[in-house]
């Protein structure tokens, strides 16, 4: 039975990161430097976990900032702006690694007010903001760290906070509001959430 239940849950992690994968692809707005607004790309992570618990979510989020560091190694356009050993690491570490696995601690809040007839999904709305706001505190830092080089007359922290919310923000309203749409039914939530 620990058998069955374990390939169950390795295969729904395995899809929904297929389908956060092909949502990266589906990019609504794309920032000059990096960046971008896509198609809630980060839900179906985030959903890995709150189906699953957090080891799966975790684990699911962490196969998926590797796909995210590949691609930009693939893609070439980011660090050759990494001049040093510490600018490199500081892009691999707070681009990449901790902001996408972050988005697997969006499980922890899911049970908050859960039995709540009113506020039921608010541990869910509440982890996906927790996720993307981690996500942006990362790229915060290397906004300040690498990126502040082209600040200007704001600065590297102004710079920063306007840059990565002009793209983090909306991802973060969008998915937002994918989820109203999605956990609002009970049908679906139950559904969605394994309950």
């Amino acid at each position: 039975m620990r058998k069955k239940q374990d390939l169950r849950v390795t295969a729904e992690c395995a899809f929904l990161l297929a389908m956060a994968i092909v949502f990266s692809f589906i990019i609504i707005w794309r920032m000059p430097m990096g960046g971008e607004i896509t198609f809630v790309s980060m839900l179906p992570i985030m959903l890995a976990g709150f189906r699953n618990g957090p080891k799966a979510g975790l684990l699911t989020a962490f196969i998926y900032s590797l796909f995210q560091l590949a691609f930009a190694f693939v893609s070439g356009n980011v660090f050759v702006y990494c001049t040093t050993a510490f600018t490199f690491i500081i892009c691999v570490v707070f681009d990449y690694l901790v902001p996408f696995t972050g988005l697997g601690i969006a499980c922890v809040f899911k049970n908050i007010n859960k039995d709540s007839a009113r506020f039921k999904n608010a541990g869910i709305y509440f982890g996906v903001s927790c996720g993307i706001m981690l996500r942006f505190i990362c790229h915060y830092i290397t906004g300040v760290v690498i990126w502040g080089q082209w600040a200007g007359e704001e600065g590297p922290y102004i710079y920063s906070l306007l840059y990565n919310g002009t793209y983090l923000l909306p991802e973060l309203l969008l998915t937002l509001l994918v989820c109203v749409i999605l956990f609002k039914p009970q049908r679906t939530r139950k559904l969605l959430l394994n309950e």
